[in-house]
């Protein structure tokens, strides 16, 4: 072929473009960055927004609800969700795959913008985000400090520790967990503000105008300029004390004749605790496109260096991502390895000959490495899917090498042309067949660009990467392995050691012992007929028993425990069940299988997340899937009133459930909450008993203790006061206003806390406290108006409002601007199997009018993935067939070749079958990187035989010849596939997720090789006879003389 004659003519060149490519792949391998999973750029857009003090219900009605109508104005979406909760709403504006969410991320923001007139005051601005679900805290830093007061720590770690980590390349921000945190409390005391006649706003009020920097400008004159400072901020906890409230008869009343004043700490909100000890963390949160392993050795570099550190202060890395993600890339190249020597090891078993497997060998790496630098070029990460393809391909690398190789050996064996005529004339013969086969791989990866959703970002780098290495691999056989040939290979370089000779004696024999049942089955087609009926049968019947799942499980060596007690638990509490719980898991799992427990409380107060961090796989006796099952059944019923809910893994699962709590959820829509409800626990009872499904919850979980404040409004209004001033007034007594209305400003540091105005804590706990909060003074003249008997008497809340005890529910979602409630679920066995009962009963069900279920979540998911595989596996096929006419230019050759596809999903489904692993998206691609690779023997075969009957021998005697002399490449690439990716199959490398795709892929090779020997010349033969019009100039077909095929 041309590229072999101009590489065979240039040699030194070659030799630099070698060079070249393995230089500039160490450069783009240490600028690539480096990921768990690809980039997959969700389509959504996510809008927050904060209401501090609004109840679920208000959120909803004044935030949620405009802000909905406003985001769904924009094109292209495809669902709106929103949940609504204590001060917070979040809606999330889905749209198609493939949306350009730039233009929609402005369309958003500007309709909100043109909506914030109708949101009531004391909002904050929405935060307008695209969502990413891998945002994941990829380290996690426990500040130690025992010397410290927890607010001591909480403001070393905000305010000096965290802005240095956040200024690291690749930091997207750095959140603080746990402590306390700074804040000036104003705590007033309600009987001295009725016996002044104060309310809490006329002390807000003072703080906030004796508290303002204002500009002053400066004096001038003809000698000098003069700066001019007016001091009026309170920089001191005395300066606030003294701040005059208001005069009575002349006398001033000051802050501290009414409240008194603390630099104390906020209400705490969260827990933060390590292995039992509280403390103050920090989550370092990763850019997108950033490299994770990058970051966190930035991270653990610099956090011996960090400034402003005290004595005494330790900081720890309790958690970090990269250490799984480069378990899992070093577990890839560790099956790579042990690949390319088992590899090597069928070559030269095969070839019998050392520099011949160096050749071979030498292709991998240069491969590998301009798959590197298009990778690098095309804007793709080092990720499990890239790296998962480079070490699946590596099997296939050689082949073409084998191919090409093993025909030059032979050449050279024959001694019937000079080296440089027996290389050129050997790559010349086979170069046709090779690039076919190399462009029916490729052909089978082409449609996975027309893949929809998740399977698109995922798939779309590995196929790249596969096709990327091939193409190479091609340009390297049909170049470097001629050139290195002619200079390094000799007819006499043969080797006549024992070892080869009994090697040689032995496909010497295979070779005789493959001739005769070759035309044994050509004799008799029966037989072989019968023999293929029942493989095809027994795969029909196996094929249902196969459970399916998304995604493979795989092990991050964490376990996430989720601690809920009874609604309206507080805080302190539920520290002390998070204690019971920590104590439980050490029990169970014990020092040789734990690192450390991370627990965080909050938000809401009834809940908890337990980070149970395992040491690596291989220091521990099980899996992080079998220990999240032994601490399900340990922790189930221990603590009373409380229930857990345990998942295996951390940020690969959150990814596949984009951001879910579980992988089951079934969605209820409708309007009326109390039947809602009801529909809800039938629907959870009925998933608790299917067998699989754990950790069943309803969210949102229900609904919490409340007080009810109804206001009069008639009486009111007779004392001079609407509904807003009353709500005002008990929302600065009860949580100090809206945030950041007032702020003090510590002289020495700089640093700005809260300054806050609210009651004493003792009158916050019961409802005649809030009863007892002083609304506003009572003049005279409404005091008689409102018959109340009183005169000068200062105003409570008891006088216009009624205060009872009710319930308000903890959240609200809403999807499409209908109400919605998840029932959730873990699965225990394979997720299809789980999910398709959960239908199955489903269906059962009788579903109030009004309402509608549907399972979404990662069943979803799976049956999209499934859809699109499906497409894509016909639209390979159909690509594979084209390629291959148009190289035969017949329509009949191919349609032979394509018997090797059904012959290869008998061996997946064997394989399947037998090893009890579940059929996945992994799986599928499997098939259809099988499909590509099954075929290239057919090729091989119908290649040789079309050519020499083309020549004029007979058709018998062409296909038994085309058999015998290709076995041995056939088997070889076969054989050098299969072993090549048997350590990924098997999980050497700890990860497991390539595992089943490399498995489909050794089952379906391995079978149809066997059976394409046997099979593909059968009905070549036949239809050859039959329907085959002459190939070139040659005879039209005939049997050998006196050979009948049956």
């Amino acid at each position: 072929m041309g590229i072999t004659r101009l590489a065979t003519r240039n040699p030194i060149a070659v030799l630099m473009v070698c060079i070249a490519i393995l230089v500039l792949a160490s450069i783009a391998a240490g600028r690539i960055p480096v990921d768990m999973f690809p980039a997959l750029n969700i389509p959504a857009i996510a809008v927050t927004t904060t209401y501090s003090g609004a109840t679920p219900e208000e959120v909803e009605r004044t935030i949620t609800y405009p802000l909905e109508r406003a985001v769904s104005r924009v094109g292209g979406i495809v669902r709106v969700q929103s949940e609504s909760e204590m001060g917070r709403s979040r809606i999330t504006v889905w749209f198609d795959w493939g949306t350009e969410l730039d233009p929609a991320l402005v369309q958003i923001i500007s309709n909100i913008q043109r909506s914030m007139r109708s949101l009531p005051p004391g909002v904050d601005p929405p935060s307008v985000n695209q969502v990413d679900v891998s945002d994941f805290p990829v380290v996690q830093v426990a500040v130690r400090a025992p010397a410290l007061t927890p607010k001591q720590q909480y403001e070393l770690a905000e305010n000096t520790l965290a802005p240095q980590l956040q200024r690291l390349p690749g930091v997207a921000e750095v959140w603080v967990r746990g402590g306390l945190q700074r804040q000036i409390n104003v705590n007033c005391d309600p009987q001295r503000l009725q016996a002044r006649g104060l309310t809490f706003e006329d002390v807000q009020t003072a703080l906030r105008d004796n508290n303002q920097l204002i500009p002053s400008g400066g004096l001038r004159n003809e000698r000098l300029d003069y700066q001019l400072e007016i001091h009026t901020l309170l920089d001191t906890v005395e300066s606030i004390r003294e701040v005059v409230v208001t005069t009575r008869g002349g006398v001033p009343i000051k802050v501290r004749d009414v409240a008194g004043v603390e630099d104390g700490a906020a209400v705490p909100t969260e827990i933060f605790r390590v292995d039992g000890r509280d403390g103050v963390g920090m989550y370092v949160h990763m850019q997108p496109q950033a490299n994770v392993v990058q970051l966190a050795d930035a991270v653990r570099q610099t956090l011996p260096h960090l400034a402003g550190v005290p004595e005494g202060v330790e900081l720890e890395i309790i958690f970090d991502q990269s250490n799984y993600v480069r378990s899992a890339i070093e577990g890839l190249i560790h099956e790579g390895l042990w690949g390319a020597l088992l590899v090597s090891v069928v070559v030269l078993a095969f070839l019998r000959n050392g520099i011949s497997v160096i050749i071979i060998c030498l292709g991998i790496p240069l491969a590998i490495a301009a798959a590197l630098i298009l990778l690098y070029f095309g804007d793709q990460s080092l990720n499990i899917f890239t790296l998962g393809g480079l070490t699946l391909a590596l099997g296939r690398l050689v082949d073409d090498a084998i191919v090409v190789r093993e025909n030059i050996t032979r050449h050279l064996d024959e001694g019937d042309a000079p080296v440089r005529e027996a290389v050129l004339k050997a790559t010349s013969e086979v170069g046709m067949p090779v690039l076919a086969s190399t462009l029916t791989t490729i052909a089978v990866f082409f449609p996975v660009v027309f893949l929809e959703g998740v399977s698109q970002k995922l798939f779309v780098p590995l196929a790249m990467t596969i096709v990327f290495s091939m193409m190479a691999s091609y340009f390297v056989s049909m170049s470097v392995d001629p050139v290195l040939s002619i200079a390094w290979l000799r007819p006499s370089q043969g080797s006549s050691a024992a070892w080869t000779t009994r090697l040689e004696s032995a496909f010497t024999g295979m070779e005789g012992t493959y001739e005769r049942l070759l035309r044994s089955t050509l004799r008799r087609p029966f037989r072989t007929g019968i023999l293929v009926l029942a493989a095809a049968v027994s795969a029909v019947w196996l094929a249902p028993s196969i459970p399916t799942e998304f995604f493979p499980e795989s092990d991050e060596s964490l376990v996430i425990v989720r601690v809920q007690a009874q609604l309206g638990t507080g805080l302190p509490s539920m520290g002390e069940v998070c204690r019971q719980v920590e104590a439980l898991i050490r029990e169970e799992l014990g020092e040789e299988e734990l690192l450390a427990v991370l627990t965080s409380a909050g938000n809401p107060s009834n809940q908890a997340r337990l980070f149970v961090r395992l040491r690596p796989a291989h220091e521990r006796r099980r899996d992080a899937d079998a220990i999240g099952g032994a601490l399900r059944r340990r922790l189930a019923g221990q603590v009373p009133g409380v229930r857990t809910i345990v998942t295996p893994g951390g940020q690969a699962k959150r990814i596949l459930n984009f951001g879910a709590q579980a992988p089951i959820d079934v969605q209820l829509l409708g309007y009326d909450q109390e039947v809602g409800a009801r529909l809800a626990a039938d629907v959870a009872r009925l998933v608790a008993d299917v067998p699989g499904a754990a950790d069943v919850q309803i969210v949102p979980q229900g609904r919490v203790p409340s007080f009810q404040v109804t206001i009069d409004r008639d009486r009111a209004a007779l004392l001079g006061l609407n509904p807003a001033q009353v709500a005002r007034t008990i929302n600065t007594a009860v949580t100090g206003g809206p945030s950041g209305s007032n702020r003090f400003v510590d002289p020495f540091s700089g640093n700005e806390f809260d300054l806050v105005t609210q009651l004493e804590e003792t009158y916050r706990n019961h409802p005649e406290d809030l009863a007892s909060i002083p609304i506003a003074a009572l003049f005279p003249e409404l005091a008689a108006t409102a018959s109340l008997g009183r005169v000068a008497t200062p105003l409570t809340l008891r006088d216009v409002a009624r205060i009872e005890l009710g319930s308000a529910p903890l959240a609200i979602q809403r999807k499409n601007q209908v109400r919605v409630i998840d029932v959730t679920a873990n699965n225990t066995r394979p997720l299809g199997e789980v999910s398709q009962e959960i239908r199955q009963r489903l269906e059962q069900l009788e579903v109030p009018d009004g309402f509608v279920g549907y399972m979404a979540g990662q069943t979803e998911q799976q049956q999209k993935a499934f859809s699109s595989l499906v497409m894509a596996s016909g639209l390979a096929l159909m690509l594979v067939y084209m390629i291959m006419a148009c190289q035969f230019g017949t329509v009949w050759e191919p349609l032979v070749i394509m018997l090797t596809v059904p012959l290869g999903l008998i061996g997946v489904v064997w394989i399947q079958a037998g090893t009890s692993t579940p059929f996945s998206v992994m799986s599928f691609m499997g098939v259809i990187m099988m499909t590509g690779i099954v075929v290239s023997n057919g090729i091989l075969l119908v290649e040789f035989a079309r050519t020499a009957h083309g020549q004029g021998r007979p058709l018998l005697d062409s296909v038994v010849d085309a058999g015998r002399v290709r076995l041995r490449p056939i088997l070889m690439t076969a054989l050098a596939t299969v072993v090549g990716m048997a350590p990924m199959a098997a999980g050497l490398g700890g990860g497991g997720t390539s595992g089943p795709l490399a498995l489909a892929v050794i089952g379906g090779l391995t079978v149809s090789t066997v059976l394409t020997l046997l099979v593909v010349p059968l009905f070549y033969v036949n239809l050859a006879a039959r329907v085959a019009r002459p190939v070139e100039s040659g005879p039209r077909p005939q049997l050998e003389s006196g050979e009948k095929s049956r």
